[in-house]
């Protein structure tokens, strides 16, 4: 039975009304309510919404009524995965470079770091850590390896470090769960990539990621401190709960950690990678994108499909260095969008597509490299879009941004076997480009793919019609 099926079946008991009579006082069928409690069939969500009202369900019972419901119209596993996808597009939509993430800030102990010797007690633990890292990140160009126990914390000091304009560079080491074992492991994947984007926005290129697939804890069974932070003066080891750590400044233990440390990060997959230069992000763009599909979100709709080749070569400003040569990329890039006939997911918000309307501008296309488009050709694109969306070739949502917030300084496409890569915008503090991410993990891409898939006619998008009007609204208003 179904979380859904079950909870109705105790929240009509409760009741104390025969279900005939519910259903009579409701003008619903009583085999429709029957067929709901035996999972046969899902009820309407206008029936769902007429028994919250008579049933007289509190906020919260309402609220988790809804909650199966929605489990049970996209499945638990695809529930779940879109509410984790959420909240890290939340936590994104609210970091502003400009100030700081939400939060406290590096306490900024003063006195001096630790001396040799064991700690005991997870907030002392804490504390002396954060005084190590304070006064190492001080030094230039300063690198710092890490390997924590799954869900530390610790690493919200660097962001804040990175945040006052320190110079130095991160090499963690992290594991992961294999994602082929159940939607448990994804989740989790899924939960640690939230808390690292941060960290690869802020830094400015200086925070490197790689990983393995973990599917035990043998090292923490066999070592009493198996984690450790590797300074350019400490070394510091700890256990997975942080409640004791070793500081040791030894030279020689340092390097030697610091070269096995090396040698195990090669043996590893990169997480992720970072580039600036436009034509191998659009190299980097052809060699993630599947031929079978391609999924993508940002705050405008990606109107690649109809980028001919002369329009491409229209837009592009002449003074651009290498123009011939990107001009080739870019419809290469295009003519591979403009080859696909299905599963072509677009999902973006209607501020940006008002301000494409108005302005022309792309906000993912520098514009020292290409020209805003005239108000003919937005019309044109615009028109070829709404097209698309009304005979579901392109798969065009506006999102709901209520139910799923767009990060706007941020592009992110996936595909189920290259993982998702994350381009920074226009509304970027450093400008399109300044950050871009190749994470390159296929679990992580096939959660992302499949999130997308479920969101058109879903609940954090808008109705198909509301789109459509929206964009024949905007298209008048070109005329």
């Amino acid at each position: 039975m179904s979380k859904f099926s079950v909870y109705l079946k105790e929240l009509l008991k409760q009741r104390g009304e025969p279900i005939a009579r519910v259903a009579k006082n409701l003008g619903i069928e009583r085999t429709s309510i029957h067929k709901a409690l035996k999972d046969e069939r899902v009820l309407p969500y206008t029936a769902l919404k007429k028994l919250v009202q008579y049933l007289e369900l509190s906020l919260p019972q309402a609220r988790e009524l809804n909650q199966y419901y929605e489990m049970l119209l996209q499945g638990e596993d695809i529930y779940r995965i879109q509410e984790a996808i959420c909240e890290l597009l939340s936590d994104l939509s609210q970091l502003h470079f400009s100030a700081g993430l939400p939060g406290e800030r590096d306490t900024g102990e003063k006195g001096p770091a630790p001396g040799p010797g064991l700690v005991h007690g997870t907030p002392q633990v804490e504390a002396a850590i954060r005084s190590v890292l304070k006064r190492e990140t001080g030094r230039p160009d300063a690198e710092i390896g890490l390997y924590l126990p799954t869900g530390c914390q610790l690493p919200n000091q660097l962001f804040w470090m990175w945040q006052e304009g320190r110079k130095f560079t991160v090499r963690q080491l992290l594991s992961f769960w294999p994602s082929r074992q159940g939607v448990e492991n994804r989740l989790k994947n899924i939960r640690l990539i939230r808390r690292l984007l941060p960290l690869f926005l802020v830094s400015e290129g200086r925070y490197f990621a790689r990983y393995y697939f973990d599917t035990g804890a043998e090292a923490e069974s066999i070592n009493p401190l198996p984690y450790f932070i590797i300074t350019p003066r400490c070394l510091i080891t700890m256990d997975a709960r942080l409640s004791a750590a070793q500081f040791q400044t030894d030279p020689a233990l340092i390097g030697l950690y610091r070269e096995r440390f090396a040698r195990i990060l090669e043996e590893c997959q990169a997480l992720n990678s970072y580039s600036n230069d436009a034509g191998h992000i659009l190299e980097s763009y052809m060699r993630s994108t599947d031929r079978e599909g391609y999924y993508t979100m940002m705050i405008q709709p990606c109107l690649g499909r109809y980028y001919t080749t002369e329009r491409i070569r229209r837009q592009f400003r002449e003074d651009v260095k290498d123009r011939e040569l990107l001009i080739g990329l870019s419809d290469q890039r295009f003519g591979r969008l403009r080859e696909l006939k299905d599963n072509y997911y677009t999902v973006f918000t209607k501020e940006g597509l008002t301000a494409l309307a108005g302005n022309g501008i792309m906000v993912d296309l520098p514009t020292e490299f290409v020209k805003p488009f005239d108000p003919a050709l937005r019309r044109e694109m615009l028109s070829e879009l709404r097209r698309d969306v009304e005979t579901d070739v392109v798969k065009g949502c506006i999102a709901d941004p209520e139910k799923l917030p767009v990060p706007p300084y941020l592009t992110f496409t996936c595909d189920p076997r290259h993982g998702v890569h994350i381009y920074t915008v226009q509304g970027f503090i450093g400008g399109p480009y300044a950050c871009n991410l190749h994470i390159e993990e296929s679990g992580i891409g096939q959660a992302f793919c499949e999130f997308i898939r479920s969101l058109p006619g879903s609940k954090f998008v808008y109705p198909k019609e509301k789109t459509l009007q929206i964009l024949d609204d905007l298209i008048a208003g070109l005329e």
